[in-house]
């Protein structure tokens, strides 16, 4: 069993309320997810190259940001720490970003593609500057493996919730609030989710507290010595390249499942429903999940939810009964495999930090979850990307009737595609050796050194 060191362990109230963040973060990243490219092509008007680049642009500007913001968090010091601040000023300029990336502003041609493009990018820097903070805490409030796997727990049920909501419910505001004007209807729904998550983020921000703040420097951040110390921590490297791979599998099916039930199913606001039921099985699988990797290990939880996610994929293509229960019900299988990603994803980056921190001699935890952070993202825009360029490739036409060969492509595209992809990372995880063990003695040695650098003596440790 870890033990905690410093800081103490964290009620049981303050690890729900660091989970209730992701319930506020689902209603900006799930909505973006879910609905920005139907946006962009069923209501904008835009084709699916140009819809997919804007995405791809967006995101892409996350390498500028994300790493600036991960190093600026990590060396702020406040009363009220270095990461709550920018919970507490950050969510009033995200919330309106939300409404402008979801805003049509009237114009055609050019002018409509430079403000989409630039409203991505207000939303992208927005969501940065609050969600890279909030990731990195996980790791400043315990250096407990059980307590992260509880931390990474809430966070999945907790963002189910916000992920339900939307998926289930977005298409169904905008109708009720549009009422036959669809750009209206979303101004009004973003309008609404971005009021919901206001107190969510301030109770985030009054409850939970930071661990013992580590010194820094006096002079410039070492940007180079930074980067190349995440580049000496295996763990943290394999981690990322699994999630480059699971990521553009997942965001694949995301995004092209709403044409797949407007034009094979007729019902793209059913849609929701899978959402929806995706969402609540991983609310109840990612604590099975939990218990199962106190058992075993993060990388064969992974693997075997990768395994599940692959077999989903498979029956969904060999599906012929196109019913909306039937493919409700196969997703829903899906996202079983999906909770063991998230989970392993969420519990297994702060225990890279602590390996990063005994390999090289410095914590970079801020960093590590922007660097992380800008990897998903850009992983997500590529897909993004691909998917609009995929849309135009299989002779797909907006709010026209498909022919069966575009919908044939378009099934293999949400099932096949992901699946390979989904397979690619369950090798690569396959790499991962941080287990409780070996985490366990990477916290002795950092426990050594503290108290070595204390009476002023070098402990010499061998490097797992």
């Amino acid at each position: 069993m870890s033990r905690p060191t410093d800081p103490a362990e964290p009620t049981r109230w303050r690890r729900a309320a660091y989970g209730l963040g992701d319930l506020g973060f689902n209603l900006y990243w799930s909505t973006v997810s879910f609905y920005i490219l139907y946006f962009y092509t069923d209501v904008l008007g835009l084709s699916g190259k140009v819809a997919g680049l804007i995405f791809l642009v967006a995101m892409l500007w996350d390498a500028v940001t994300d790493p600036v913001i991960g190093i600026l968090a990590q060396r702020t010091r406040s009363r009220w720490g270095s990461y709550r601040p920018y919970i507490l000023f950050g969510a009033v300029p995200l919330a309106l970003s939300l409404v402008l990336v979801f805003l049509d502003p009237g114009l055609e041609g050019a002018a409509l593609v430079v403000f989409a493009l630039a409203s991505h990018m207000v939303f992208r820097t927005a969501y940065t500057v609050v969600n890279i903070p909030y990731s990195a805490l996980s790791a400043r409030i315990t250096r407990s493996t059980e307590i992260r796997n509880e931390l990474a727990a809430w966070r999945i049920a907790l963002a189910t919730i916000g992920t339900s909501f939307v998926a289930y419910s977005t298409l169904k505001l905008v109708g009720h609030f549009g009422d036959g004007d669809e750009p209206f209807g979303f101004v009004v729904t973003m309008s609404l989710f971005a009021g919901i998550s206001l107190p969510v983020f301030l109770i985030l921000f009054a409850s939970v507290r930071e661990g013992e703040m580590p010194a820094i420097g006096t002079s410039r951040p070492d940007f180079w010595g930074a980067f190349s110390s995440l580049g000496r921590n295996k763990p943290f490297l394999v981690i990322l390249g699994a999630t480059i791979f699971a990521t553009l599998g997942g965001v694949l099916v995301s995004k092209l499942l709403v044409y797949y039930f407007k034009y094979t199913l007729g019902d793209e606001t059913a849609v929701g429903l899978v959402f929806a039921a995706n969402s609540i099985v991983i609310l109840f699988s990612a604590p099975l999940w939990a218990y199962v990797t106190s058992k075993t290990s993060k990388r064969f939880v992974w693997r075997a939810g990768a395994l599940v996610s692959i077999t989903a994929s498979l029956l969904l293509y060999a599906n012929q009964r196109e019913t909306i229960p039937v493919v409700v019900a196969i997703a829903a299988l899906s996202s079983v495999g999906s909770a063991a990603a998230y989970l392993t994803f969420w519990s297994a980056i702060p225990d890279t930090v602590e390996y990063g921190e005994m390999r090289c001699r410095r914590r970079d935890e801020s960093l590590t979850f922007g660097v992380m952070s800008f990897v998903q993202k850009s992983s997500y825009g590529v897909a993004a990307a691909l998917a609009g360029v995929f849309i135009d490739l299989i002779g797909y036409q907006a709010n026209a009737q498909q022919g069966q060969a575009t919908l044939d492509a378009l099934k293999f595209g949400m099932t096949l595609l992901p699946a390979g992809l989904v397979f690619v990372a369950f090798l690569i995880i396959g790499g991962y050796r941080l287990d409780s063990p070996t985490y366990e003695r990477v916290l002795r040695i950092l426990e050594a050194r503290k108290t070595s650098s204390s009476t002023k003596k070098d402990t010499a440790e061998a490097v797992p």
